[in-house]
């Protein structure tokens, strides 16, 4: 008998694409933002304002092929729902990946990273290359005039309004989260290095690249007639890729938190507040999944981290050396830790989306990854986040609150 087919609410068919929900058994406020291609995969977040909030992915067949772009989407605090999302990079002839969005000289600016698109042609690929072509990758910038933004029109802040596309530096490097802004107004990039020597992801290494304060790059003074910029280089860092920069809680100095290419745990870095200094890496105690991370310093002073709250368990009497990068592809649950004391210990964790549920290695495809989160604060305690969703099929929003991660329950109405 199928009664209750029959007379079912069909609260899925209300659903719309970028349009925001909220339901009883999911926590906060959420929606999807529409697909832009078979994958929607690396986004991250910015306030262009204090009332609108900009989300970019990249977006289209498959990452590392040509026609992989850059799209944009808006929130606008009135709205209820996010834009249509537009293609904003400008090299359909490679993979343009990995975006992230910051406010710097009244402009909006994006950074991406555009490589060779891959192929079954190219030479290496019977030679037991990785043929992840990363090592091809070249940081593109661009910038868009805040006073011309209106999040209604879509022709001020689509593919025409931007600058031309420029390369920020010479050499091959990837990136993946928003640079920290000093004191003196410069910016601090993550970015890391993805070698072809090495194997597969053998030689990747972390640097931090310095911008001046209109978001260009600081060049060196080495050569006066075409000066080249040299990056910071995070010492002993191989493996340790996808940098997250914060303050310290006191203010005295700058953490760095790192994805590990082993999938064992995260890692840290230590610098002082200029962060032209950097410890090497040491891990910490939340697992990482050699899947992409971001900590966040919050406005009651605690440390936020999103990820993937699982790992390839390391062994302390046997620690495997570095050499080829782990891959477990369980990117689920996704969740957020929060710290008091720098990330030392990470008293609260809850899980905001364990995905279908399926469970065994025999079932691994059954789940869609839940991968490269984002996360921001809006009004103090209010979380913005955003991630991968089912697979790439989409990427999902969800606004919560911190309250909701230590488990302060609200009082009821009335009592």
């Amino acid at each position: 008998m199928a009664f209750p087919l029959t007379s079912v609410r069909d609260l899925a068919s209300q659903v719309e694409w970028g349009q925001l929900c909220i339901t009883p058994l999911d926590p906060g406020i959420w929606a999807l933002l529409e697909p832009a291609g078979s994958q929607n995969h690396a986004p991250q977040l910015c306030w262009v304002t204090p009332d609108l909030l900009a989300c970019v992915w990249m977006a289209g067949g498959q990452e590392g092929t040509s026609g992989m772009g850059i799209v944009l989407s808006l929130l606008a605090a009135s709205s209820g729902r996010w834009t249509e999302p537009q293609l904003v990079s400008q090299d359909p002839a490679r993979s343009e990946q990995n975006p992230l969005l910051y406010v710097a000289g009244e402009h909006l600016h994006l950074v991406h990273t555009a490589q060779r698109s891959r192929s079954l042609d190219e030479p290496f690929w019977e030679s037991g290359s990785s043929f992840s072509m990363q090592w091809t990758a070249q940081l593109r910038h661009q910038s868009l005039p805040l006073a011309a933004l209106d999040p209604a029109d879509p022709a001020s802040w689509g593919p025409g309004a931007w600058s031309r596309a420029t390369t920020l530096l010479e050499q091959p490097a990837f990136c993946r989260h928003p640079p920290l802004q000093r004191a003196d107004g410069r910016w601090l990039l993550p970015i890391y290095r993805s070698l072809e020597t090495g194997g597969s992801f053998g030689h990747d290494h972390s640097q931090v690249l310095l911008l001046e304060a209109d978001g260009t790059a600081v060049a060196s003074a080495l050569d006066e007639e075409l000066p080249s910029v040299d990056p910071i280089t995070v010492p002993e860092s191989t493996g340790r890729v996808h940098g997250s920069i914060v303050p310290s809680a006191d203010g005295s100095g700058l953490l760095q938190f790192f994805r590990s290419r082993l999938a064992d745990r995260m890692y840290l870095s230590r610098s002082g507040p200029e962060g032209e200094q950097w410890t090497a890496p040491e891990p910490i105690q939340l697992p990482n999944n050699n899947s992409s991370i971001q900590a966040l310093r919050l406005a009651s002073g605690r440390l936020a981290m999103i990820y993937n709250r699982f790992c390839f368990e390391p062994d302390p009497e046997s620690p495997q050396p570095w050499g080829e990068a782990n891959w477990p592809r369980t990117r689920w649950p996704l969740s957020i830790a929060l710290s008091t004391d720098d990330g030392q210990t990470w008293p609260w964790i809850r899980d905001i989306d364990t995905g279908l549920g399926f469970c065994g290695s025999a079932n691994w495809q059954l789940n869609g990854q839940l991968a490269y989160p984002t996360i921001l604060e809006g009004q103090p305690g209010e979380l913005h986040i955003a991630y991968s969703w089912a697979g790439r099929a989409a990427i999902r929003y969800l606004c919560l609150e911190e309250d909701e991660i230590l488990g302060v329950v609200p009082a009821l109405e009335g009592s």
